[in-house]
C-alpha cells in the first residue's frame, strides 16, 4: 500500500502544476488535479487517498514554474482530500458516510458569514457599451450544481460502483467515472470555497457572483477530463483494482 501510494502521488503531482483558471480575487490558480483523483478513490482507501493528496499537493506546491502553489495556508489540500476521500468511499459501497461528509461540507459553507447562498439580482455589470443593458434575475442559489450532485449522490447512480469498476464495460465505466467526477469535485470546490470565505472574508463577499459565473465551466473541464483520462487507465487495470479490492476486505474481515 505504501508503494501504490507513493506511485499514485506522483500522478496526482502531475496535473496538480498544470494551470486550469486564474482564482478570483486572490493570486493563485485553479489546476487540473481534479482529472486524476477518481483513479486515487478507486485503489486506495480514504486514508491512504488523502495522504496521497497531501503529499501530492506539497510537492507540487514547490516545484518551480507550477501553478499548485500554496494561497491557503498550507490547507490547500483539503478540498482534494474530501474528493478522493468521498469516492474511496462512494467505490466501497460506504454512501451514508459519503453523504454524511457532503452535508456537513455544504453546512460549513452555508454557516460561513462570508459566503453567499443566493445571487442573481446581484450579478456583476457588463463591460462598456453594454452597461446599461441588464436582465431581471431572480434570487439563483450559488450551491445550485452542489445540490444537484447531493442528489446524484444519494440516487440509485452511484450504487454498486466498486462492481463497475472492476467488471463493468467500458461505457458503464466512463459512466461511473463521470458520476464520481461530478460528485467529487463539487465538494472540492464547496471546500475551496469555504477556504476561500474564511481566509478572505472581505473579497470573498464582493465575488461570489463572478464565482458562479465561471465555476460550472470549470468543473465541466475537470469532469470531462477525468472522464477522457481515468476511464482507459482504470479499464486497463480491472484486475488490479480486484485484487486490491479482495485484500481489503479480506483485511476487514480479519479486523471484525
Amino acid at each position: 500500500m505504501i508503494t501504490l501510494t507513493a506511485s499514485l502521488t506522483a500522478l496526482y503531482v502531475i496535473p496538480r502544476t498544470i494551470i486550469l483558471d486564474r482564482l478570483i480575487g486572490v493570486n493563485g490558480a485553479i489546476t487540473f488535479s481534479g482529472i486524476i483523483t477518481p483513479v486515487l478513490g478507486v485503489f486506495l482507501a480514504p486514508s491512504y487517498g488523502i495522504l496521497a493528496v497531501f503529499i501530492g499537493t506539497m510537492i507540487a506546491a514547490f516545484i518551480p514554474g507550477s501553478a499548485g502553489t500554496l494561497k491557503f495556508g498550507g490547507l490547500d489540500f483539503l478540498g482534494g482530500a474530501l474528493n478522493v476521500a468521498l469516492i474511496s468511499l462512494l467505490v466501497r459501497g460506504r454512501r451514508t458516510e459519503a453523504t454524511f461528509m457532503y452535508l456537513a461540507t455544504l453546512g460549513l459553507f452555508v454557516i460561513n458569514p462570508n459566503t453567499e447562498i443566493f445571487v442573481g439580482s446581484n450579478f456583476p455589470n457588463l463591460p462598456v457599451p453594454f452597461q446599461w443593458f441588464r436582465l431581471p434575475s431572480p434570487p439563483i442559489p450559488y450551491l445550485c450544481l452542489h445540490l444537484i450532485a447531493l442528489a446524484v449522490l444519494v440516487s440509485p447512480l452511484t450504487r454498486n460502483l466498486g462492481n463497475i469498476f472492476i467488471r463493468g464495460t467500458r461505457r458503464q465505466l466512463a459512466k461511473a467515472v463521470l458520476v464520481a467526477a461530478f460528485i467529487g469535485t463539487m465538494l472540492e470546490h464547496a471546500m475551496g470555497g469555504i477556504l476561500f470565505a474564511s481566509l478572505f472574508g472581505s473579497v470573498a463577499q464582493r465575488s461570489w457572483p463572478f464565482i458562479f459565473l465561471v465555476y460550472p465551466v470549470e468543473r465541466g473541464v475537470l469532469v470531462l477530463g477525468a472522464v477522457l483520462v481515468c476511464t482507459p487507465l482504470l479499464f486497463a487495470s480491472r484486475d488490479l483494482i480486484a485484487r486490491f479490492h479482495l485484500r481489503e476486505v479480506k483485511q476487514d474481515s480479519r479486523l471484525a
